[in-house]
């Protein structure tokens, strides 16, 4: 009778992890290419309806910050992916980084400036703490 090892991909899909990487280094690469597009497009749009705008940011600091973040995420995701036993560890990190944002952009929102770029923001780091909490319970118990 045939042995069957429980492995990787029958716990969380490889393909999410490589899907994310994907995403996270699209946008870095969008960031280092041309940073105020995107704020640019969303203001742009939200103007039409009198909306507040957010500001571009003119300090290296944030372009930084920007790049940054999306890069770790990356690398985290595809180490999740080419290396299951760190995938809980990766996952976790993640999720961590995820809330932390989140937490931010509702904060700019909620005290700052009611701008939808920010709950846009949120919503978004949202969805990924889900996704993570998801891709945990999938992950086998170390």
């Amino acid at each position: 009778m045939k042995q069957t090892n429980p492995g990787f991909h029958s716990h969380a899909p490889r393909w999410v992890f490589d899907v994310m990487t994907v995403i996270y280094i699209a946008t870095t690469a969008l960031f280092l290419v041309n940073p105020n597009w995107l704020i640019l497009v969303a203001n742009k749009m939200f103007s039409h309806y009198g909306w507040p705008m957010v500001f571009f940011p003119t300090e290296k600091f944030w372009l930084s910050v920007a790049v940054s973040v999306p890069g770790t995420r990356a690398f985290l995701a595809f180490s999740a992916s080419r290396r299951p036993a760190y995938a809980p560890l990766c996952v976790t990190v993640l999720q961590v980084s995820a809330t932390i944002a989140g937490i931010m952009f509702a904060l700019h929102f909620v005290f700052y400036k009611h701008a939808p770029l920010y709950a846009i923001g949120f919503f978004v780091e949202l969805l990924q703490v889900f996704l993570y909490v998801y891709l945990k319970r999938k992950l086998p118990r170390s």
